[in-house]
């Protein structure tokens, strides 16, 4: 038996099927006498180039040891799945088991940008103080000053 990775893109309408193809691909293998080195769900990325309208995909990786044969069914099994967009199957030397490089890159996307979003939220809630006080300290002086009332004037007979 030979080792395999394989890369498959979701379609982004149907991107919560990703981890549903996933398990399909896992059994199968299994079934077979095969074994699976490491799945992951890597999950909506932006496209490099537009594929079929669509401009991001979900991505699926799979590391698989098994047949042929087994290799031949995953293959007609995308051929004839209208949710797979892209898929690249790959013979590989050895088992794979650690995060790829894919989902560590995807990692690092979303806590930079959960990072930013905190940024800007604590940004946002300074200017808003910084707003506040200022109508605060506005209103204030507005009340210090001394109202004038209009004097009357003597009359003079």
């Amino acid at each position: 038996m030979r080792h395999y990775e394989i890369v498959f893109l979701v379609h982004p309408d149907q991107s919560d099927q990703t981890s549903s193809i996933i398990s399909k691909l896992d059994k199968l293998v299994k079934d077979s006498g095969g074994k699976v080195h490491r799945s992951e769900n890597i999950g909506n990325r932006k496209l490099a180039y537009p594929i079929q309208d669509q401009f991001k995909a979900s991505y699926g990786l799979i590391n698989i040891e098994c047949s042929q044969e087994v290799i031949e069914e995953i293959k007609s099994s995308f051929k004839f799945n209208d949710l797979i967009i892209r898929n690249l199957i790959v013979s590989a030397k050895k088992a794979h088991t650690d995060d790829s490089a894919l989902l560590i890159q995807t990692k690092e996307d979303s806590e930079k940008d959960s990072y930013q979003e905190a940024k800007e939220q604590v940004q946002k809630s300074e200017n808003d103080n910084v707003q506040k006080a200022k109508k605060v300290e506005i209103s204030n002086q507005v009340e210090e000053e001394p109202k004038e009332e209009p004097k009357e004037e003597p009359k003079v007979e």
